[in-house]
């Protein structure tokens, strides 16, 4: 292990940023719980963003009217080009937001070694970091790194980043103060682990946020998402093809513990 946790972060990020938009791509499985009630969608990878179609509300199948409407859906995104594009732009954009919270993990903190921890049977090395004074945000994404703290724990075999675990302790802004605020408080965990042939996916995430939007709207964030069933897809699949085999499936949809 390198002397510094510092330097271990920056290798690991290196190894997140650098999956290969060529690896190999997955089916799989996201259930959504909210106040308002949890949605399952299946998922598809492909060369133009994952595809995906809704197969449960509250854990039962959707009803001839749900079906209808969703069926609708994914019919407009396989014919409109429209459609095509602003879900192509959707998913570059969450991308990007992904990787620039990425990036600046190395020097958005400051990081201590804080032990091992045993996380889905591995041992993973753990580590403890609070705000680094000199950190200034180059985009509006990452000012909330101002005012978090947190653990994160690494596979040190891989360098793979297995879990980090975030809290608030002060307010902070996004888009420079104009947009608005998150109050302390605010707490967040996402999980990663190798879901097959060396690719690492996120497996579940949990969001506890809330704030202020444009200073005057209230924000309260409370989700968790679970992701599962991962399979390999069929190579060379595009979005439309990707539509049609998830309108091909016949899901069986399993009664979820709340």
């Amino acid at each position: 292990m390198p002397s510094s946790a510092a330097e271990l972060v920056r290798q690991t990020i290196q190894n997140e940023l650098k999956q290969s938009d060529s690896r190999t791509r997955f089916m799989y499985r996201i259930r959504r719980q909210t106040p308002a009630g949890s949605q399952t969608k299946e998922y598809v990878e492909t060369s133009d963003g994952a595809g995906a179609r809704l197969i449960a509300v509250n854990d039962q199948p959707l009803t001839a009217d749900q079906l209808q409407k969703e069926d609708e859906r994914l019919q407009k995104l396989l014919t409109d080009p429209q459609a095509q594009q602003k879900h192509r732009k959707e998913q570059q954009d969450d991308a990007q937001r992904v990787q620039k919270m990425l990036n600046a993990l190395p020097d958005a903190f400051l990081y201590q070694y804080d032990g091992k921890e045993t996380f889905h049977g591995t041992e993973m090395v753990r580590l403890r970091f609070n705000p680094n004074p000199n950190f200034a945000p180059p985009n509006h994404e990452t000012q909330v790194y101002r005012g978090m703290v947190g653990t994160m724990l690494i596979d040190p075999q891989v360098r793979r980043l297995a879990k980090i675990d975030g809290h608030i302790i002060r307010e902070v802004s996004f888009g420079w103060g104009i947009l608005g605020h998150l109050d302390p408080g605010g707490h967040f965990v996402v999980e990663q682990a190798d879901v097959g042939e060396g690719v690492w996916e996120t497996i579940s995430s949990t969001l506890s946020f809330t704030g202020r939007i444009l200073l005057f709207k209230r924000l309260n964030i409370q989700e968790k998402e679970i992701a599962s069933n991962f399979v390999r897809a069929p190579s060379g699949l595009n979005l439309a093809k990707a539509i049609e085999l998830l309108r091909s499936q016949n899901p069986v949809v399993a009664r979820q513990s709340r």
